[in-house]
């Protein structure tokens, strides 16, 4: 009908697609920064290969439960909060509606519609009860089609994805059973999947691919650094 309407609001990095990207982006750096960081705190408490093996594939599966649940009570709370507003904003065109015609009003003149406008459109949006309730759960609310939660498949992709994240820097620990050497690969191999995953992002994004490649790579070495560190500190300090 008017553009303001329209479902372009919902392309991009914000539509349904795009944040199913975004789900997988961030369940898979999860997944590789929690799990490389606690490789270097096992590697560096100085236990055996295998059990560090064993401690970074329960770490992965762990992390991507509290994931799923984590994801899946968040979509739902959100889905039920958008489904009450729902029912209250047709509850108030039932009961108010006049009070609603305002409202429409209010918000057009706000986007720079002069009344006479305003009152044409107000009349056109109003006489279409369908149209009417998007219009209010758009502009008033911020509520579009696209925010309808998916509880169970929303927790699924981040639990998958934190799962996925989680696989690459265990790999050097079943190839190798010297764990210095074993983290020394996980943390590089860890780096560059973190930089290529990045750069997806960046992509997605439209910024320069190099930002996202740095800014992930770096924070993830960071913390596998980190792990390291207080694996070496810490049985010292608390023998």
């Amino acid at each position: 009908m008017m553009n303001f309407l329209s479902s372009d609001h919902t392309e991009g990095w914000h539509s349904p697609h795009g944040r199913r990207i975004r789900d997988i982006v961030l369940g898979m750096n999860d997944g590789m920064v929690t799990v490389v960081s606690f490789l270097g705190g096992l590697t560096g408490s100085a236990i055996s290969s295998r059990a560090v093996l064993l401690g970074g594939i329960m770490t992965g599966i762990a992390g991507s439960m509290s994931m799923f649940f984590g994801g899946y009570l968040a979509a739902k709370s959100q889905s039920d909060f958008f489904q009450r507003e729902r029912d209250r904003e047709w509850r108030e065109i039932h009961d108010l509606p006049q009070m609603e015609r305002n409202e429409v009003m209010e918000i057009l003149e706000r986007m720079n519609f002069t009344q006479d406008e305003a009152r044409l459109f107000t009349n056109r949006i109003t006489s279409n009860p369908e149209v009417w309730h998007e219009f209010m759960m758009k502009e008033e609310l911020g509520i579009l089609d696209s925010s309808k939660g998916t509880p169970f498949r929303d927790g699924a992709w981040l639990g998958l994805s934190f799962l996925l994240g989680s696989i690459p820097p265990v790999i050097p620990y079943v190839l190798e059973n010297n764990t210095g050497k074993s983290f020394d690969l996980s943390l590089f191999i860890s780096v560059l999947s973190l930089a290529a995953l990045g750069i997806f992002k960046s992509r997605l994004t439209r910024e320069p691919f190099y930002k996202g490649a740095v800014e992930m790579a770096l924070f993830g070495g960071i913390a596998a650094i980190l792990g390291l560190f207080t694996g070496t500190v810490l049985p010292r300090i608390i023998h």
